[in-house]
């Protein structure tokens, strides 16, 4: 008992010397010069958010954006960005040749080393929407993921097909088009579920069943991955290399004590985009750790800097007090540029922080996944059957759609799920299938 209270007071003892004590000399001498160097901080304060509010007035993401764009969603620019990815997927489909290009990929089916399956699952939307023109979101997702599998040279290690579930697939016109040059797997409904079950099984449920029939298809060609990504996820040009990177090095071995293993943690499933809007620093607790170490770094860097300044700065030798005011304006100093740092980074928002690694593939990283959204997800071909197991047995609703579902597989069999960071899909679905309905978050699309 005597050792334990000579400890407590000698850690006592410690906390009073390291911080109590400077600051409280601190307090004594707020002088006047301490009061200036205050208005000063202020100042820098108040500059820096003035600087930053016009700054982030251009930036989406940002908690500025809002505040001053208030006059509603911008059509314009969504409907010129829509138009120049139609006519980028317009331009490659008039280079391609449609019994090569299907012929090409069904041979692939037939391989027993195939690597992806990637499965685009696809409902019909409305086309009159004046204020955002043609849509073809299907169109451009497909010609795009066959243009990044060319640029790659990964032609005959993937299958990517068409997975059309609507409830009319003979009068979805856009993906009978593309069904000339891409394989097209089509769930079939008899005309008495056309008529009433959809209204009686609900929109969630019909999507997790929509869901279930796409994995299953992709899982008859035997990949090793398959990969389920939603008619308006828009693949990223390096998409292919960063997942060839991350399986490599993060999901199929690890590096441990300098030398390389196989990986034996079972893993459910990658999220390969989940909108950044929904991955702001307080979501996540993975996602605010972020948001304190990049306050930690860049106050750690200028402290150092004023460390530096401070010594060199200062007489030789000093006295016992002048040190621990000193060390006391150090903490100072510290204490409030961490401040600076948290309010600035908040305010400018994680999405940005985030893209400085998509620069390289290699830069590309695996994070604790969340419970939210399925736009695109790799899922190893093992784990699968498990998942369609799961999804048939429980019944989706509004208040429990297919993302709490699969969460809810994750916690009951105790698997890992990872989301990759930055996103290699970008989401391009301004106009949702599951809602009919606009979506109401903007910086997604601009």
């Amino acid at each position: 008992m005597c050792y334990v209270l000579y400890y407590c007071r000698t850690l006592r003892n410690f906390i009073k010397w390291l911080i109590i004590t400077p600051f409280c000399c601190f307090a004594r001498q707020f002088t006047r010069s301490r009061l200036v160097c205050l208005i000063k901080i202020l100042s820098v304060y108040m500059v820096t958010l003035t600087v930053l509010f016009i700054i982030c007035q251009k930036l989406p993401y940002s908690y500025f954006y809002r505040l001053y764009d208030s006059s509603g969603i911008n059509f314009a620019r969504i409907r010129i960005l829509n138009d120049q990815r139609r006519f980028k997927a317009h331009e490659v489909l008039l280079e391609l040749n449609p019994n090569e290009t299907r012929s090409m990929y069904l041979e692939n089916a037939k391989s027993d080393h195939l690597k992806y399956a990637i499965g685009v699952v696809t409902v019909a939307r409305k086309n009159f929407i004046s204020e955002v023109g043609e849509l073809k979101y299907l169109t451009q997702v497909m010609t795009q993921l066959h243009d990044v599998i060319a640029k790659q040279g990964a032609t005959n290690d993937v299958f990517p097909f068409i997975c059309n579930v609507d409830l009319k697939p003979e009068d979805f016109d856009e993906a009978l088009h593309l069904a000339q040059y891409f394989p097209n797997i089509t769930k079939l409904y008899s005309s008495t579920y056309q008529q009433g079950s959809f209204q009686r099984t609900g929109k969630t449920e019909m999507e997790k069943q929509d869901y279930v029939f796409c994995l299953e298809s992709a899982l008859e060609y035997s990949p090793d991955y398959v990969i389920l990504i939603e008619d308006d996820a828009y693949p990223k040009d390096n998409f292919l290399e960063v997942l060839e990177h991350l399986i490599k090095t993060k999901l199929e071995t690890n590096i441990r004590r300098g030398e390389r293993t196989l990986n034996t943690v079972r893993w459910g499933w990658v999220k390969l985009m989940i909108p950044y809007s929904l991955t702001k620093y307080h979501r996540n607790w993975f996602f605010f750790y972020q948001w304190v170490a990049l306050a930690l770094l860049h106050s750690g860097i200028v402290w150092l800097a004023y460390c530096f300044y401070i010594e060199c700065c200062s007489s030789t030798q000093e006295s016992p007090a002048n040190i621990i005011k000193t060390y006391a304006r150090s903490l100072c100093a510290l204490l409030f540029t961490f401040i600076y740092f948290l309010l600035i980074i908040w305010i400018i928002g994680r999405a940005y922080y985030v893209q400085v690694r998509s620069f390289s593939p290699y830069l590309h990283a695996l994070e604790p996944g969340t419970s939210c959204c399925t736009p695109a997800l790799l899922f190893p071909s093992s784990e699968v059957p498990s998942i369609v197991k799961y999804l048939g047995s429980i019944k989706c609703s509004r208040h429990f759609p297919l993302d709490f579902a699969l969460d809810n597989y994750r916690i009951d069999n105790n698997i890992k799920q990872y989301l990759v960071s930055p996103n290699i899909f970008s989401h391009i679905g301004f106009y949702s299938s599951l809602r009919q309905s606009y979506n109401t978050n903007e910086a997604e699309f601009v």
